[in-house]
């Protein structure tokens, strides 16, 4: 066999192994979990065990389907407006140190703001509906993506931009040539935390407010002292942050190929 055909069949397999790890990681997560109830006979109501909740997973599928495409709409909407306001943001910043001394140290202290103290506010201005939660998922997802951005926009060799600037490229032909994709890296990794904070955003304004979502599923068990729905409800949100992070990354990975092939010891 050529040497050229035995790497080519080894990628796979170099590929699978760190979901293999990742599958061997949550079993051994669900087998203690399991010996936990076992072990220590926790009633249903204290402790459900991962049998009985994915039991309840499958019978309140039709009732927990509803919830979850609203909240999935507000997440995929908020993360979508943090996203622009996000860059826009680091754009308007990276243009001139004036605007940077202007916009940065409101960027840092609006996270000094704790989310159950905004969150409710945003429900007075905006109502009880889609658009309040949406706002909210935005405040919560748009920090890392503005300060990545800018923080990528700044590493830009100074040298290219003057090369560009001969050349005749106008400011628009830079940022859309030359900065945007020299601060991919930066931003892809600002909407990885965005992606993994945007359902717990969500979650927050369906828990003030709302009729439909995985927030008000939620607060409805716990009121009903339905520990099973509770903790389905959490695997369910845990596993769409998941999805949003993995979809992120993925698309990460096809927009900075070149990021692919850098390896460390």
């Amino acid at each position: 066999m050529r040497p050229w055909r035995s790497a080519n069949l080894s990628r796979p397999i170099v590929r699978t192994l760190p979901r293999c790890r990742g599958l061997a990681g949550v079993a051994v997560f669900v087998a203690a979990w399991q010996a936990i109830v076992s072990g220590f006979h926790l009633p249903p109501y204290l402790l459900p065990s991962p049998v009985e909740t994915a039991r309840t997973l499958v019978q309140d599928a039709g009732l927990l389907a509803p919830h979850l495409a609203m909240t999935l709409v507000e997440t995929l909407a908020g993360l979508a407006l943090a996203v622009s306001v996000g860059i826009s943001i680091a754009i308007l910043m990276s243009a001139s140190r004036w605007t940077r001394d202007l916009l940065y140290p409101p960027l840092v202290l609006s996270q000094a703001i704790p989310l159950m103290a905004i969150a409710p506010l945003i429900l007075i201005w905006f109502g009880l509906g889609i658009l309040a939660k949406v706002l909210i998922v935005a405040f919560v997802c748009f920090f890392p993506v503005a300060v990545n951005a800018y923080e990528g926009f700044r590493a830009v060799d100074p040298a290219y931009r003057d090369l560009l600037t001969t050349l005749g490229a106008t400011r628009a032909d830079r940022y859309r040539h030359f900065y945007l994709p020299a601060a991919l890296p930066g931003i892809v990794a600002g909407l990885k935390l965005s992606a993994t904070y945007s359902v717990l955003g969500a979650i927050v304004g369906e828990w003030l407010g709302g009729s439909r979502g995985l927030g008000v599923y939620m607060t409805r068990s716990l009121q009903s002292f339905r520990t099973d729905r509770l903790f389905g409800a959490i695997l369910v949100v845990m596993a769409l942050s998941y999805g949003l992070f993995t979809i992120v990354d993925l698309a990460g990975a096809r927009l900075t190929p070149w990021l692919g092939r850098r390896t460390h010891a």
